[in-house]
């Protein structure tokens, strides 16, 4: 089996957790084909052998509520993308932010010719789009602008070969998703229904570029990559402090990732970066760079965990994980379009332009499967942020007194989430979800700044009900 979305299917209905190996193209492909080996799901092999076709059809139903269920249509949300009523405390959700709706979150195709396991001159291809409300959130810079409101997006689109070098040196070309993150823009690929505040903050989702695969051996694997930034496919980078682009701009980003695996393969540690010497400012703000983002994440299956009942179905019930983000950006003091009176410290009405944005979270994950047909999964998290005009994120600190405006310095949010999964028929997953975000505010403990209305609660809850038919 090659196709790497069929995994997608085959984990979720398993319960056990495959996280970004399965958007990333570059995963091991036997370990993939003895999954969907034992889970007796048959893909669909196109005219042309070797190319497959796969995809998942998932469906929700979301409702949302505050601590005393205000909701208020403003900033940064004045609609939903799915519909129901704007809620201004889910600013830090991506892809969940519709409230009392049922919704199409995701019809995924995919297209595959996949490389061999043998280890020889080889090409292939892949191609993933995504039709639903989730794709509204996968704007692309060349494709459909910083909004995409068409609720069709192309994931992934890239072509790749082999060079028989070593143990292979494995080459992908085109748009790809990112080497970053603890879980994946494939909501049944994850732990739980929505994407946790670091997935959807702290790092970027999708680059277009080019970037090398080497597997050294069952232990080291690592992969390096120049792209066009975050979430683009066009180079975009700005000189000046209005945000002008200069012709000799380089307007890239350099990424790479090293994967360890235990010799007992039942953990590992992936450390992965994003470096652009330029900035972001599609992302975080038309300022100059750089910006940076370290990102480590591991899985532990413990053997002392593991089941000695054959009839239990299930081999390796406990899986623990983390994930821990640090990032910065280097110019965020001077935004383009406003303008700097001096360079003084920000307590005197005016903002400095050597001020920095750093953000940094973590997140602790875990499953239990009692049995084939029932697990639970719980997630922990916890994100913050300096002051910045242009963060990535929605409630997030500005500076203290900028052009006369009274604003927040930081933000601290905490998120917690439990997500209970039944595997009753086949090849459908089903899942209900609570969910916990206290959106902290301030570390004045005042959130104004944050799109809160004064004297209401910053606590935002979700209960989610979920079904995904994998084919």
């Amino acid at each position: 089996m090659k196709s790497l979305l069929k995994a997608v299917g085959a984990i979720a209905l398993t319960g056990v957790l495959a996280l970004p190996v399965l958007a990333d193209d570059a995963k091991d492909q036997k370990d993939l084909k003895k999954v969907i080996e034992d889970q007796g799901i048959n893909y669909v092999e196109t005219a042309q052998k070797g190319i497959t076709l796969s995809g998942y059809v998932d469906t929700s139903y979301t409702e949302q509520f505050a601590g005393r269920g205000e909701y208020a249509p403003g900033t940064p949300f004045t609609t939903n993308p799915g519909g129901g009523p704007a809620n201004t405390h889910a600013v830090l959700r991506q892809f969940d932010t519709s409230n009392n709706t049922f919704n199409i979150n995701a019809v995924k195709i995919a297209l595959e010719k996949a490389l061999p396991d043998k280890n020889d001159w080889a090409a292939g291809f892949r191609i993933d789009t995504i039709y639903g409300e989730d794709a509204k959130y996968l704007n692309d810079t060349a494709i459909n602008g910083t909004t995409n409101t068409s609720g069709l997006a192309l994931e992934q689109a890239l072509v790749k070969f082999r060079v028989p070098v070593g143990n292979g040196l494995d080459i992908y070309a085109g748009k790809f998703v990112t080497f970053l993150g603890y879980e994946v823009i494939e909501s049944p690929a994850n732990l739980n229904f929505s994407r946790g505040l670091l997935f959807t903050n702290a790092i970027p989702l999708t680059h277009t570029g080019v970037y090398a695969d080497y597997k050294f051996n069952d232990t080291f694997e690592a992969k390096f990559g120049i792209v066009d930034g975050w979430n683009n496919s066009t180079s975009s980078s700005v000189s000046t402090l209005a945000g002008t682009a200069s012709e000799n701009s380089f307007g890239k980003a350099i990424t790479g990732q090293l994967n360890i695996n235990a010799p007992g393969k039942n953990a590992n540690i992936t450390q992965s970066f994003i470096y652009s010497p330029e900035g972001e400012p599609g992302v975080i703000g038309q300022d100059n760079g750089p910006v940076v983002v370290y990102d480590i994440w591991g899985n532990w299956s413990p053997k002392f965990a593991e089941s000695s009942d054959p009839k239990s179905g299930v081999s390796d019930p406990l899986l623990l994980g983390f994930n821990v983000d640090f990032g910065y950006n280097g110019a965020s003091g001077a935004p383009g379009g406003f303008s700097v009176p001096s360079f003084n410290n920000h307590n005197d009405g005016t903002r400095a332009v050597n001020d920095s944005n750093t953000w940094y979270g973590a997140a602790l994950y875990a499953q239990y499967k009692f049995n084939k047909v029932f697990s639970l999964a719980g997630r922990g998290e916890y994100l913050h942020s300096d002051s910045a005009l242009f963060p990535k994120f929605g409630p997030s600190g500005t500076d203290d007194g900028f052009a006369g405006v009274s604003q927040v310095p930081s933000q601290d949010d905490f998120s917690y989430t439990l997500t209970a999964t039944f595997n009753i028929w086949d090849n459908l997953l089903t899942r209900a979800e609570y969910r916990v975000d206290d959106l902290c505010g301030a570390s004045t403990g005042v959130a104004t700044d944050a799109g809160f209305v004064s004297g209401k609660s910053s606590v935002q809850q979700e209960v989610s009900l979920e079904a995904v038919y994998s084919f």
